[in-house]
């Protein structure tokens, strides 16, 4: 496959402005007639730099479109290593560390959480993550990750973040149509449907009525979940309490106090909210 740097053996023009200019148009042809991309992906930019842009997509593009898929183990080099269980904790930190210098000299990062212990991580890795098959090319200056949770998702810790992210865009109020906590569609208690771009608007009419929230307490005490066999799909809830003050223009303040309960749906290893009750909240 032609690189990009072999494109333009001889200018296109005699003036350098125009045959950047016209470099970058002939980038843009290709990558719509190659590969399928909007020739008007990015915003005009310094034509040298949308032209170091242009190339860089071109040739990942081209890459990626031919990339044989490969065994992590492999894409390392098949290295030695002992299995888990005939190493001490001290020997799992530094046979852990050896292994992430590896991962890193190939550009590649796992991400774990915080709460994880050493041995975990390197039975991960050296058990599951070298029998995982990723695509065999390399950008430089480009990391790959690989994040723990994609194999092992915490659905509570997952389901609890998104109801504080819930809680904290209302005290906010910064709900927008770019709000992935909320999903592509809701269902009232009448049974009525709502996309997201209506439950969005309803709730800046609700934020409309007030200079601001103030004074808010809340706890979360109950988080549960029901997953679909052999599917990436499920429901859950996060319930809890809730008090604050809603500050009107004249200054006056309404309180609100009551349960709240946020009923999520799983798609695609994705929890969002599709149903709630929420003191303040009411649907169109």
């Amino acid at each position: 496959m032609e690189n990009t740097d072999d494109l333009f053996d001889k200018p296109l023009s005699d003036d350098p402005e125009e045959n950047l200019r016209m470099e970058n148009e002939l980038l843009r042809l290709k990558l719509q007639a190659e590969l399928g991309a909007d020739p008007h992906m990015i915003n005009p930019v310094d034509p040298e730099i949308e032209n170091i842009f242009l190339k860089n997509i071109f040739d990942f593009e081209h890459n990626y479109a031919n990339a044989k898929r490969v065994k992590v183990y492999d894409l390392l080099g098949q290295p030695e290593f002992k299995p888990a269980g005939g190493l001490t904790d001290e020997q799992v930190e530094d046979a852990l560390q050896q292994i992430t210098d590896l991962l890193l000299s190939k550009n590649i990062v796992v991400d774990f959480s915080d709460d994880l212990d050493n041995r975990t991580k390197y039975v991960f890795i050296t058990e599951e993550l070298f029998d995982h098959e990723t695509d065999d090319f390399t950008i430089p200056g480009m990391t790959s990750h690989f994040d723990y949770e994609e194999f092992h998702p915490n659905h509570k810790a997952n389901i609890e973040n998104k109801a504080l992210e819930f809680l904290s865009k209302w005290f906010k109020q910064s709900f927008d149509d770019h709000s992935w906590v909320l999903g592509d569609s809701f269902v009232a208690p009448d049974r009525k449907t709502y996309s997201r771009a209506e439950i969005v608007h309803q709730l800046n009419n609700i934020f409309n009525a007030y200079t601001a929230f103030s004074n808010e307490e809340y706890f979360i005490y109950d988080i549960g979940f029901q997953l679909q066999p052999g599917s990436n799909s499920g429901l859950g809830h996060a319930e809890g309490s809730v008090k604050y003050d809603a500050v009107l223009e004249n200054n006056e303040t309404i309180y609100f106090e009551g349960p709240f309960k946020l009923y999520f749906s799983l798609e695609d290893n994705w929890w969002s909210i599709f149903h709630l009750v929420f003191p303040g909240f009411k649907y169109p």
